[in-house]
């Protein structure tokens, strides 16, 4: 997966997660420091968030960041700029132990 379908599909995500959790755009916005405006642009794929926005993002709609990140395969992740492969690992690593904290698989 290259770069731009990975935030395409992150995108995508992030729409769906807000649209079940019955939440708005500017309401997300407001819980993670952002305004409706970039909410809208992340929803639509022209702004990508920060690590730390997008766990922000999760938790206004109720969602493990990993739940917002499409699943990478070892070698799909090769294709991802590095800033953004390793960000992947870490929510991915992250999301791994609170399942197993939790005894979910």
């Amino acid at each position: 997966m290259d770069e731009r379908k990975f935030n395409e599909t992150v995108a995508r995500l992030i729409r769906e997660a807000r649209i079940r959790a019955g939440v708005t755009q500017e309401y997300v916005g407001r819980q993670a420091g952002l305004t409706r405006g970039s909410i809208t642009n992340i929803e639509s794929g022209t702004q990508t968030p920060p690590l730390y926005r997008l766990a922000l993002i999760a938790a206004a709609v109720n969602a493990d960041p990993a739940d917002l990140l499409p699943s990478l395969h070892l070698d799909e992740a090769a294709g991802l700029a590095a800033r953004h492969a390793a960000d992947v690992a870490a929510v991915w690593a992250q999301a791994s132990k609170r399942r197993g904290v939790r005894g979910e698989a």
